[in-house]
């Protein structure tokens, strides 16, 4: 995830924005180690989702034996969307996979919706509140072969695969900018533990104006720890 230096997580409508260009490449090199991207559908909704690398990686991960980028996966629990999300990339880039996982609840012509237009859906068993089980998500992404998955977000997503305890890892960009809306998003939105995080690394980036960004990779706590994936979010 990435955030303002007062704690917000959208800048301008957009996480994007609040990163610099190192936060960028640093984002793009995370990908390159990873089988899927998972999103919420609000962050498709409100941004869009274009999962890629830059072609040196994308060299790395042929060599492994894998494709060029990994697959973009979208929860939603109706898999119900407006003519203006149709219209983003998400829906028509073909140079990444492309998966939409729901629940029941989706309408059979809104699920035919989607796979008309060119997007795979998975319908999965909802959980306990009706929403998309995150734990059933991974499991699923495993039995398909992802071993290790990346979540991008955004906060909603993030804080459920917390309070699941299905982080393993959580990287931080933390921005000088500060953004000054207190409405606006937090990385994570609710309470998730009272245990502290376990640093794994801390980097600057300096200019000649001084500290740009501060790059955090901690280690998630858990108690039970018995289901093992990658989930983590922007750096």
């Amino acid at each position: 995830m990435v955030q303002t230096f007062d704690g917000q997580a959208v800048l301008g409508g957009s996480a994007w924005t609040i990163g610099t260009d190192v936060d960028h490449h640093l984002f793009r090199q995370l990908r390159v180690h990873a089988d899927a991207v998972l999103y919420g559908a609000g962050t498709l909704r409100t941004d869009d989702v274009v999962v890629t690398t830059l072609p040196a990686l994308q060299q790395r991960r042929i060599q492994r034996g894998q494709p060029p980028n990994p697959t973009a996966i979208v929860v939603t629990a109706t898999c119900r969307f407006s003519e203006q999300v149709f219209a983003k990339k998400f829906f028509h880039r073909t140079d990444f996979g492309r998966v939409i996982i729901t629940t029941p609840r989706a309408m059979p012509s809104d699920v035919a919706r989607v796979q008309a237009a060119g997007v795979r859906v998975h319908v999965l068993a909802a959980g306990g509140d009706g929403e998309v089980s995150l734990e059933a998500v991974l499991h699923h992404l495993a039995d398909t072969g992802a071993r290790r998955v990346l979540c991008e977000g955004g906060p909603t997503v993030t804080t459920a695969l917390a309070r699941a305890e299905l982080l393993d890892e959580l990287f931080v960009t933390v921005s000088t900018r500060l953004g000054g809306d207190p409405a606006s998003p937090r990385v994570i939105t609710g309470p998730v533990t009272d245990r502290p995080l376990e640093p794994i690394s801390e980097y600057h980036y300096r200019t000649e104006h001084g500290v740009r960004e501060v790059y955090f990779r901690f280690r998630y706590p858990k108690e039970r720890g018995d289901l093992r994936s990658t989930p983590a979010g922007q750096t």
